[in-house]
């Protein structure tokens, strides 16, 4: 077995880090670049031509210098939390990313101004073709926007409005701190590490984190229904000046999907989702309760005493990604031998993981901290499936690249999925299948039950919001309704999260509304996918990786429609993906009555 470093290279990136002479001369170049797309965004000729490809392109590429910078301070920042100089790089990228914003406003209204003729004959060009399909969505989007002088006005406003108060809770959240006694010591725990808690086998260790958990929320809860209820009503202002009725017009349009099919898959889930409760029964059998409540959800059941090295888990995601495709496996190997991934176990890192690609270098960097677990495992799959995803359409031009984040977590839960079934195949006793099918049965009852009620909390609030701000016991019993719902009453009544809309994050993201359905979407789809595959054997790998390489230039159901054959507006295709992630809580269910 070949040793693995599990500390990432950056300084084949930008060599010295935040201090690194050419990363800032990189963000000089792109303060040069943004410079010159204004000035030639003023000059452009009213007929569409050369200038107008010029212009576009030179946007695109400063785009991608962005996404470059963005990649290198997040990594920066992550693994050093107490560096900084990353932190003032990150705040020099933010008003770049600000700027560019502004112009690509300014450019979509020029698009808009072309004629039906002059449009099709600038897309036919050869330079810009392959990026038809951004150009096309961008086009659209202008039809749907205030005049130029307005959407300028509004995105700067936003920077110290709608987008501070998603700052201000980040650092309410941020600051929290708990006093909670752990093995005779107390300790100052985060809201984070609290949460961490609820994993614990001990139940009592679970309900205190929980109450506690409440007792932190709830001091500043009042705080947090401002900052929501004020994000809300900026958002219902700007599509009402918009022309917009709907607040799900703007995330639809983002994740390029249509409301038939967000609506044939939450069809789907409310129809499947009772099959969850007799895996929520047993699991609480299990455990010694009569019913679970929020704090037991994320309870461990059944246990594995396997544990596995760095090297050991490279070894397995390869031998496992190999039996799909081996240009999965290369890929993998290429990217653990050249280091592309942080995985060491040491202080001063972030929690958390992700995976941020570099296209002008056409490699990408993974971020998370190995423990051991198969857990850990799963993680490190899952981040490479996102890498592979990136590595695929590397060369295409960067707004080609540009999948929207229902299509985001396709290669990443389907490498989750490719490696669970193999860990279950190798496991050696019933309480280890348990452990491995718990995990999966609880990743089922998280998108389909959890997120679902995030979405009907949501759906409700900004129908509440269109004629007043709601008090914090408002908020509560739409969540609490919310939950009931979408858990199909199966969690003890006194053992609902109400304060639930205060203490998650995805509530306040600013920049990706309803920050919750193209998770369902993107779970669901790698559902379906892999059922697909399971049927197909090894020649399915060649039409996964055209799917992969397509997610940037298309929609949902178009991509879906050529390389699946499958109409997502329609229940089918959802229902059969449902019934895959139900039946690891249907083999749960089996394996514990005899254990």
């Amino acid at each position: 077995m070949p040793p693995y470093d599990p500390t990432w290279n950056l300084d084949s990136l930008y060599p010295g880090g935040s201090r690194s002479p050419a990363f800032r001369s990189h963000l000089d170049s792109c303060d040069t670049a943004l410079d010159a797309c204004g000035r030639s965004l003023s000059e452009l000729p009213k007929r569409p031509g050369p200038e107008w490809a010029k212009a576009i392109l030179d946007l695109q590429e400063v785009g991608a210098r962005l996404w470059d910078a963005n990649g290198f301070v997040e990594c920066l920042e992550a693994q050093d939390v107490s560096d900084a100089l990353a932190g003032q790089l990150a705040g020099r990228v933010q008003k770049m990313n600000a700027r560019r914003a502004m112009l690509l406003t300014e450019m979509e209204s020029l698009l808009l101004a072309a004629s039906e003729g002059e449009w099709k004959e600038l897309l036919a060009r050869p330079d810009l073709s392959a990026i038809a399909f951004t150009l096309n969505e961008l086009r659209e989007v202008a039809r749907l926007k205030m005049p130029p002088e307005k959407e300028r006005l509004a995105e700067e406003l936003a920077v110290d409005g709608y987008h501070a108060w998603g700052r201000m809770y980040e650092k309410i959240a941020g600051s929290r701190r708990v006093e909670f006694e752990e093995d005779g010591k107390k300790l100052a725990l985060s809201m984070g590490q609290l949460h961490n808690r609820l994993e614990n086998p001990d139940r009592n260790v679970r309900k205190r984190a929980f109450e506690k958990m409440e007792s932190a929320w709830g001091e500043v809860a009042e705080l947090a229904a401002i900052a929501l209820n004020s994000q809300a009503g900026y958002r219902l202002s700007l599509y009402k000046n918009r022309g917009l009725e709907s607040v799900l017009a703007e995330p639809l349009r983002i994740n390029r999907i249509r409301r038939e099919t967000l609506e044939a898959m939450w069809s789907a889930v409310a129809d499947e989702s009772p099959r969850l409760v007799p895996y929520m029964k047993e699991k609480a059998r299990l455990l010694g309760i009569e019913r679970l409540a929020w704090c037991d959800l994320a309870a461990p059941v059944g246990s594995s005493d396997r544990k596995f090295t760095y090297g050991e888990a490279a070894e397995f995601i390869l031998e496992q990604f190999g039996r799909f495709s081996g240009e999965l496996r290369d890929f993998a190997r290429g990217a653990l031998e050249g280091r592309w991934i942080e995985a060491e176990d040491r202080a001063g890192k972030r929690a958390g993981g992700f995976c941020t690609d570099f296209p002008l270098k056409g490699e990408t960097r993974i971020f998370m901290t190995f423990g051991g677990s198969f857990g850990g495992v799963s993680t490190l799959g899952h981040e490479l499936g996102h890498a592979y995803h990136s590595w695929l359409v590397k060369d295409l031009p960067f707004w080609a690249t540009q999948y929207p984040m229902t299509l985001a977590e396709t290669a990443s839960t389907f490498s989750e999925m490719l490696l669970s079934d193999a860990a279950l195949e190798a496991a050696s006793s019933d309480r280890e299948r348990l452990a491995l099918l718990r995990i999966q049965a609880d990743d089922a009852v998280t998108m389909m039950m959890n997120l679902r009620a995030r979405f009907l909390f949501e759906t409700s609030f900004f129908d509440a919001r269109r004629t007043k701000n709601l008090t914090v016991e408002e908020l509560n019993a739409e969540m609490r309704k919310a939950e009931e719902t979408a858990y199909c009453g199966a969690l003890d009544p006194n053992g609902y999260h109400p304060l639930f809309w205060a203490s998650k994050l995805h509530f306040y993201i600013t920049g990706t509304p309803f920050y919750n359905f193209p998770y369902v979407f993107g779970y669901l789809f790698s559902n379906g996918i892999y059922a697909r595959a399971v049927e197909e054997g090894p020649a399915f790998a060649r039409k996964y990786a055209k799917l992969l390489r397509e997610t940037g230039r298309g929609t949902c159901e178009d991509i879906a429609r050529k390389h699946l054959g499958v109409d997502l507006a329609k229940p089918e295709f959802w229902k059969r993906a449902a019934d895959r992630a139900v039946e690891k809580a249907d083999r749960f269910v089996a394996l514990a009555e005899g254990v």
